[in-house]
């Protein structure tokens, strides 16, 4: 089976910082796939932040970049990239076919849906099978977190779009457990549903390193002290809400609990996030920049539990499927999930506890609590954590739920 996987934001070791791409196109092709990936030259998400010209392979996984224009912020010239992409997308896929052969399968992936008729268009034309894969759900996202107005020209046409998808593809791949009621209200053939989670490359339990810089000489220090590690390693941004973290850390000191919050990552609220802790002379949170994931994997080795948190919205009743949690998981971490939300699993595999992400009156609690679970019991989530996450969420046995959804046909049942 030859697949083309249309990325807008594609990324994956020495690419960028949205994998699943990758791990998809990797397993595929170990399994006899002939896949590749097709990406924008230019993204916000590539590292190194550089315009791509060549195609390039990482790991077996195939990349190809269709033109496209420079941005550096959200606004009209990152728009216009996503235009531009998406007018470029249809002739790209012709040379493409050109030059490799025709595919089987277009997988065409949502971070935005502008490509979808070019992608539907080029399939219809190879006789391939179209499958729209949804991350975010477009236009509510516009309406219910970028507040557009429900009648505004682009919600009407990324409406127009959505239910066009939802008719036409073969399969509709949801990265939201909780999608298909919304799907259905839309136009969607029940039994074109199929889920399928982010989840974690199974090879990357032993992707560690024994150096690592000033992040891991201080966790080896506080472990060796006997603290308690908690690390969140992720955005820092609106809608992280960390400030209930920090807020958290507060409290928490006045209880003279043996607490160290490790919080590794950037983004726009990261200053604000600082300056709370200087002002209010916190000696329990410290911050880190952005780390290569071989030394994420190390601090999370070494912590003793893991945070996530989301601010809280009325899109993530359809769930939410973040990558750190996957990644906390593998590392058998027990994991405080300050998240609301259509799905929690950490309740779901007993492996931590939650909490709402933006009282920090309960976040305090919530860490209090898994602060005085025994150090047994706390083995016992992440293992519950680990042994989930092997079985349901590795990319090895996701790549294949969606060949085996391919090759059973677009009515097959998920």
């Amino acid at each position: 089976m030859k697949i083309w996987y249309i990325h807008p934001y594609a990324g994956g070791p020495g690419v960028g910082r949205y994998w699943r791409p990758y791990y998809f196109s990797k397993y595929w092709n170990r399994a006899g796939c002939q896949s590749l990936v097709i990406s924008a030259a230019y993204h916000h998400l590539l590292e190194p932040d550089e315009y791509r010209h060549a195609p390039l392979e990482r790991d077996g996984a195939k990349y190809v970049y269709v033109p496209t224009t420079r941005y550096r912020k959200n606004g009209f010239k990152r728009t216009l990239s996503m235009l531009v992409f998406s007018c470029l997308l249809f002739p790209f896929c012709f040379l493409q076919a050109y030059r490799t052969g025709k595919p089987d399968v277009i997988i065409y992936s949502s971070p935005h849906p502008f490509g979808v008729p070019s992608a539907w268009l080029a399939a219809k034309i190879f006789r391939a099978k179209f499958v729209f894969e949804v991350r975010d759900i477009w236009p509510l996202s516009l309406v219910e977190l970028g507040g557009l107005r429900p009648d505004s020209l682009l919600v009407r046409i990324t409406g127009w779009i959505e239910k066009f998808a939802y008719k036409q593809a073969d399969k509709v791949i949801s990265l939201l457990p909780c999608a298909d009621k919304h799907m259905m209200e839309r136009g969607l053939d029940p039994q074109k549903f199929l889920w399928v989670p982010n989840g974690v490359d199974i090879e990357e339990v032993n992707l560690k390193t024994p150096e690592g810089g000033q992040l891991l000489r201080d966790a080896r220090r506080y472990k060796e002290e006997g603290y308690f590690i908690l690390v969140y390693a992720g955005a820092h941004g609106e809608p992280n809400a960390l400030e209930g973290l920090v807020r958290a850390a507060k409290i928490l000191e006045a209880k003279k609990l043996k607490i160290k919050i490790l919080l590794i990552g950037k983004g726009e609220r990261k200053e604000e996030l600082k300056n709370f802790v200087v002002l209010n002379a916190l000696n329990s949170v410290e911050f880190f920049e952005q780390q290569p994931k071989e030394v994420v994997l190390s601090a999370l080795s070494i912590a003793t539990a893991g945070y996530i948190s989301l601010k809280g919205q009325p899109i993530f009743r359809f769930g939410i499927s973040p990558n750190k949690l996957w990644d906390y998981m593998l590392s058998g971490l027990p994991i405080i999930f300050a998240c609301k939300a259509g799905n929690d699993p950490v309740e779901d595999y007993s492996c931590g506890f939650s909490a709402d992400p933006e009282d920090a009156e309960d976040i305090a609690r919530t860490i209090s609590k898994l602060y005085e679970t025994s150090e047994a019991e706390r083995v016992l989530m992440g293992r519950r954590g680990h042994e989930a996450v092997m079985s349901f969420y590795a990319y090895e046995k996701l790549s294949l739920t969606v060949t085996k959804a391919l090759e059973a046909g677009p009515h097959a049942k998920s």
